[in-house]
């Protein structure tokens, strides 16, 4: 019989495979434990830490379980979705070997009709059956309360007391209250004696403490008694009531009817039939009674006391089939019993089926990832409902997407997310129409409302449904797929992001290449040229004066590269800076006639003089990626003759605005241009240039020109640095190439990758240094 357990217990995971924000700290702890094992900076409770602090020793028992089938799973190439599975069904069988120990010493006492019934019971309700594989603390515990039972009913006295402290020290510190009752019962009935007591209490109450202090202190990398602070929290301070408080009866009208079933009606009977289980009816109720005294109150806090009262059902149920055949009376009460039993079940699937749809997130991420099953790139951002209806680590199955959590983002930072999982109760709520112009609706989910009768049915009952999620993806996402995404250690209203998904840190996400319906590419680029030839600084300065900007690096050597960069930047900063306050103040050129001569600069030297710096440096940075700086040189990125075609070298006659607008596109697209033509850029083309810089002098007053020229040079040797040592950093970000790379292994998508990060890298940087001076 204990075989159906294992059955139904299954159902109903697979059934309901997801979890809710009370099951979170656990089943994260699963996640991390089981994937990322040493690495605690990665664990998710850094992150979200929760109110207060949680014990690891039981996902660290359960992980341990688990991980045989874990490995075999990962070994095979099936996805961690499924390792969700796998945990939840081995917590399920913990508790379910605790109960089948229970179950015989119940057996040995009352009888095997007796353990028949008494399992047929448990099987047919809803909450124990369902909530045994669901990783809250309060399951956690029941494994060791089961146990406790188990020792108490048999008379093993040491099995009881260590059982029941390990469950109170680490677990649930209100069960102090359910086993010194038990406790005293035994004192009273002079069963067990004081010293006895303490003298297996007190060592297994120390070890326990040690155990717990020593494991979670590591975890969490403070000094920390977890259950000591939860029961503060919630005892003491009477923290809990802040997330609802409830009738001080509400255990015995509402949780213990639905709990229990139908088969509630047996329990006093068997009371009368058998005294032997009023101790354990009484001390139940007085345990009830007790926790009632806290306002906050859910039905999972008292679900240790069902299997104790499910025995007082048994007895009744045992007592009726034994005397069935031996009166009319009997027999009808038989009967009677099966309905009972019947009802049960039949109100088990009614809220398994409600229960199914009340994980909205979770059926929206398994949507997502099916309509999206073939995009190599994808950042989306999972909304407050969907994190806490059904979305895990282990439900973020793609290490190379992107997924953000972060609660406190603006509507227009969210438009830059590829995808978004959004609440809103229908199409035409705020929510989605926020998004109407940069984002499409691709699915909707819809989770429980509420319950209707329709007597032609059978049967006449239907779960009512209503709209609670919708997943949105941003409109043409694919022709630039992956945002930019700016780390930041500083500020606080940065978006939340992990490069692997695993796990979320502060960013910032700033997407320049996704511009709207109203405003054309070549405007953005116009402002983003006046910029350049207004502002007396490099485009790098004032990002790095007030931001500490955190790159992503692949090995020692290129983040020793990024800070030999990053120094002399700053030191040409200091020289920009202490060659503006030499100049005097003077009347500057025609705001037109600079902005001309500026671009006849950047068309003979600048265009070109990029990309020979950027060839340059990217060869003196991949010295350990020789082989793959030759394959990216080589690689003929654009055709060099179709652009002369499109007559984009000449400058035509038009307006200021007009002009910038043209000039940073042919900047743009002559700063990828072929390799030959980059050759062409030698150290004989330089004179030349300063040659034409002088020229531009000459028609202007000096200091005038001092200031172009210093505008000049940092675009020309400082930023370009920067640029292709973060165009480094991206490639490896990526993960197109590595140290065991091979040029064949460079795909042709990986290249239109490379030549859309260098386009991305040169407009960010400008666009960038205008915002923060706007």
């Amino acid at each position: 019989m204990v075989q159906l357990l294992y059955i139904v217990s299954s159902l109903h995971v697979l059934l309901c495979p997801f979890t809710k924000v009370e099951e979170s700290f656990n089943i994260q702890s699963f996640h991390d434990i089981l994937y990322n094992r040493f690495n605690l900076s990665e664990y998710d409770h850094n992150e979200f830490p929760g109110v207060v602090p949680r014990t690891f020793l039981g996902p660290l028992f359960i992980s341990a379980l688990s991980s045989p089938v874990v490995g075999l799973l990962h070994l095979s190439g099936i996805n961690k979705f499924w390792t969700q599975y796998v945990v939840r069904l081995t917590l399920a069988l913990a508790v379910i070997a605790a109960w089948s120990r229970l179950r015989n010493t119940l057996q040995k006492l009352f009888g095997n009709t007796f353990a028949w019934w008494f399992t047929i019971i448990t099987v047919s309700q809803y909450h124990f059956m369902f909530y045994m594989s669901r990783p809250l603390p309060n399951i956690m515990a029941l494994p060791l309360v089961l146990l406790a039972y188990d020792g108490w009913l048999s008379g093993k006295h040491k099995q009881f007391i260590i059982s029941a402290g390990a469950a109170i020290i680490i677990f649930r510190s209100e069960l102090a209250m359910l086993f010194g009752l038990l406790l005293i019962l035994d004192l009273y009935f002079k069963k067990l004696n004081v010293v006895d007591l303490l003298k297996v209490a007190v060592p297994a109450g120390i070890c326990l403490i040690l155990l717990t202090i020593c494991i979670d202190s590591v975890f969490w990398g403070r000094l920390v008694w977890p259950e000591a602070e939860v029961f503060w929290f919630n005892t003491i301070l009477n923290k809990s009531s802040d997330w609802g408080t409830s009738p001080f009866l509400w255990y015995f009208y509402s949780a213990l009817p639905r709990g229990l079933g139908p088969s509630i009606v047996l329990l006093p009977i068997g009371a009368y039939l058998d005294r032997r289980v009023v101790p354990i009816i009484v001390t139940s109720f007085v345990y009830i009674l007790l926790f009632s005294l806290l306002p906050h109150k859910e039905l999972r806090f008292i679900i240790y006391v069902f299997p104790l009262l499910n025995v007082s059902s048994a007895i009744t149920c045992s007592y009726i089939y034994i005397r069935r055949s031996k009166a009319p009376v009997y027999e009808l009460l038989f009967w009677i019993l099966m309905v009972i039993i019947v009802c049960n079940v039949i109100f088990t699937s009614t809220l398994v089926l409600v229960a199914m749809t009340n994980y909205p997130g979770g059926v929206a991420m398994t949507r997502f990832h099916k309509l999206l099953k073939n995009e190599p790139y994808v950042h989306v951002h999972i909304s407050n409902l969907a994190a806490q209806t059904g979305v895990t680590k282990f439900t973020q199955i793609h290490d190379h997407w992107y997924y953000s959590k972060n609660e406190s983002l603006s509507t227009e930072q969210l438009q830059y997310y590829t995808h978004l999982i959004v609440e809103a109760k229908s199409k035409y709520s705020p929510s989605i129409k926020a998004f109407t112009q940069t984002h499409t609706v691709l699915d909707s989910v819809e989770s429980f409302s509420h319950i209707a009768m329709n007597y032609k049915i059978i049967p006449p009952i239907k779960i009512k449904s209503k709209a609670a999620l919708f997943i949105l993806e941003r409109k043409n996402f694919r022709d630039d797929p992956q945002p930019y995404i700016e780390i930041s250690k500083s500020a606080n209203d940065d978006l939340i992001q992990r490069d692997t998904g695993s796990e979320e840190i502060q960013i910032k996400v700033v997407q320049y290449d996704n511009i709207s319906d109203n405003v054309s590419e070549e405007q953005e680029n116009s402002e983003v040229l006046e910029h350049i030839i207004d502002n007396d600084h490099s485009f790098y300065n004032e990002n790095l004066s007030q931001e500490n900007t955190v790159t992503l690096v692949d090995d020692e050597e290129t983040e020793r590269f990024r800070r030999e960069i990053e120094e002399s930047i700053l030191k040409q900063e200091t020289t920009d800076v202490n060659a503006e306050r030499e100049l005097p103040k003077a009347k500057v050129l025609n705001r037109s006639d600079r902005k001309k001569k500026a671009i006849e600069k950047i068309k003979s030297e600048t265009r070109k003089e990029v990309v020979a710096s950027a060839k340059e440096k990217l060869k003196e940075l991949m010295k350990r990626h020789k082989h793959v700086a030759k394959e990216i040189t080589e690689n003929d990125i654009t055709n060099k003759e179709d652009e002369e075609m499109d007559g984009r070298g000449d400058i035509p006659e038009q307006t200021s605005e007009e002009s910038d607008t043209q000039t940073i596109v042919d900047v743009m697209d002559d700063s990828i241009s072929d390799n030959d033509a980059v050759s062409t850029a030698t150290a004989e083309e330089i004179p030349a240039a300063n040659t034409n810089e002088d020229s531009i002098a000459n028609d202007a007053n000096d200091h005038a020109a001092k200031i172009n020229e210093l505008n000049d040079n940092n675009i020309a040797n400082e930023n370009i640095d920067s640029i292709v040592e973060e165009v480094i950093t991206r490639l490896i970000d990526r993960k197109i190439y590595d140290d065991r790379t091979k040029p064949e292994d460079i795909k042709i998508g990986d290249r239109k990758v490379i030549q859309k990060i260098v386009e991305e890298i040169l407009s960010e940087r400008m666009n960038f240094n205008s915002d923060n001076t706007q």
